[in-house]
This record gives C-alpha cells, sequence and structure tokens, in this order.
C-alpha cells in the first residue's frame, strides 16, 4: 500500500543545491514549484509523447500535454526522471557529451559534472523512484525548496474554505529548508486542529538515504530525534513554537 500522505521527510544538502525526499508525489511538485512547469524532458520513464519527437530519443512533454501526463499513474514507471527546458529547437542543440550527460544523470540519480545544461536553461533535474516514496531533486535556486516545502504544508492543511491559510513568513521558511539539513520529518497524521490554530509536529531525525529504513522504523527515529517542535498556524500567522532540544 501506498502512504505518501502521512508524512514529508526532506533531506538536504545545500552544497550541491540538491534534496531528496519521501511523500510528495510528481503532481504536488509541478503544483508548489515557485515556477509554471509545463515543458518537461523525460531522461527516463515509461511514457510515450503524442507531439513534438527529438533526434535525441528523449520523450518531451509540453504545455498542451502537461494536463494529461500529470494523471499518469507515474508510480508504476518505477524510476521516473526529467529536467525541465527552455525552447524544443534547443534540444535540437544538444551535442553527444551533453546527450550521454542526460542519459547518466537519469540513469544513475547523479550529474557527471553539473546537473544543469546550459542550452536547455533547466532549472530543477527530478530523479525519483516509485513516485512519493524516493526523489532527489537538484535545482539551480536552492531557495525554490523554501516555497516547495512551505506550500506542500499549505496544501495539506488547507482542507477546508472556511478556513482561510495564511502564507509562511519568510523567516520561517528558511528556518525550515535549514532543519533540513539535519532530516526534517513533517508528521502529518498527528495534525492537533482547534478551532483558532493547527499544529503539526516536526522533528530532525537525521539525514536518510534509504527511505524503507526512514519509513519503516519511524517511531524509533522519532523518539531519537534532537530537535521537535511544532509547526504552528494561529493568529494569522505561522511560526515554529515548543522547541526541544537534546
Amino acid at each position: 500500500m501506498r502512504r505518501f500522505r502521512d508524512v514529508f521527510y526532506i533531506n538536504a544538502f545545500p552544497e550541491n543545491n540538491e534534496i531528496v525526499y519521501y511523500g510528495m508525489e510528481l503532481r504536488e511538485f509541478v503544483k508548489y514549484a515557485p515556477v509554471e512547469l509545463n515543458k518537461l524532458l523525460l531522461l527516463e520513464a515509461e511514457y510515450f509523447s503524442p507531439g513534438f519527437r527529438s533526434r535525441t530519443q528523449f520523450e518531451v512533454v509540453d504545455k498542451e500535454e502537461m494536463e494529461d501526463f500529470l494523471k499518469e499513474d507515474v508510480y508504476s514507471y518505477g524510476n521516473f526522471s526529467w529536467v525541465d527546458f527552455n525552447q524544443k529547437e534547443n534540444i535540437e542543440k544538444l551535442e553527444s557529451p551533453e546527450i550521454a550527460g542526460l542519459l547518466y544523470l537519469g540513469h544513475m540519480f547523479e550529474p557527471i559534472e553539473s546537473p544543469f545544461f546550459e542550452k536547455i536553461e533547466n532549472r530543477y533535474a527530478y530523479l525519483a523512484h516509485d513516485d512519493g516514496w524516493f526523489c532527489r531533486v537538484y535545482c539551480k535556486y536552492y531557495s525554490d525548496f523554501q516555497e516547495i516545502i512551505a506550500n506542500k504544508v499549505t496544501g495539506m492543511v488547507s482542507t477546508s474554505k472556511r478556513r482561510k491559510i495564511y502564507p509562511f513568513p519568510e523567516e520561517v521558511k528558511k528556518q525550515l529548508l535549514s532543519l533540513a539539513v539535519n532530516g526534517l520529518l513533517i508528521d502529518f497524521s498527528n495534525i492537533l486542529k482547534a478551532d483558532k490554530s493547527i499544529e503539526i509536529p516536526i522533528y530532525t531525525i537525521g539525514k536518510f538515504l534509504d527511505m524503507d529504513a526512514m519509513y519503516n522504523d519511524l517511531r524509533r527515529h522519532i523518539g531519537r530525534s534532537r530537535y521537535t517542535a511544532r509547526l504552528v498556524h494561529k493568529n494569522k500567522k505561522w511560526s515554529i513554537d515548543y522547541v526541544m532540544e537534546k
């Protein structure tokens, strides 16, 4: 059974502009990214585009296809990776070393040199296994991750039109991304909702690349966490309260 929505685990590597995470699927990433994503160059996927055909033999998802593509059962692909791109004609300008670099990135989930390619001007390299279970994302602008994390949290608690959820202040977004360097777990399975507040437990549980090891022994990791707090929405603002460090 896929259980991706009960927790969100984020493991950050700012020195590489990289985040590894559990608990957010492709549809959410596209929704929560701070820029519109409507041109994807698929590096590894069981998908055959009905539109543009490239001499590079990569499949392409463009703006007209995106809505239908996001309805795909991406989980069934197993490994699934892509980079965004600027213009279709620039894909055709890619030379053999660049194509080799993209193939290596999509297959090995790490770059030979850089995950960013000058000709296609990609902002992201998205490398996932079992959509929602494991994802490694390289982001040209590291601060984008602040927006993605904040938007994910807001999306998870925005379940009622009668309760207005206010945006995150910059300092809280920065703090969450800073905590992710030590493996941040946001526990949506234990949200506390009252008439005037929402509280979400958060912890730093350490740096995991094996999401089976992270998730299957989650209670023990939480019990041993060095930092525990609550992410609180109250009085028209977000804050981090009840901090305890062990």
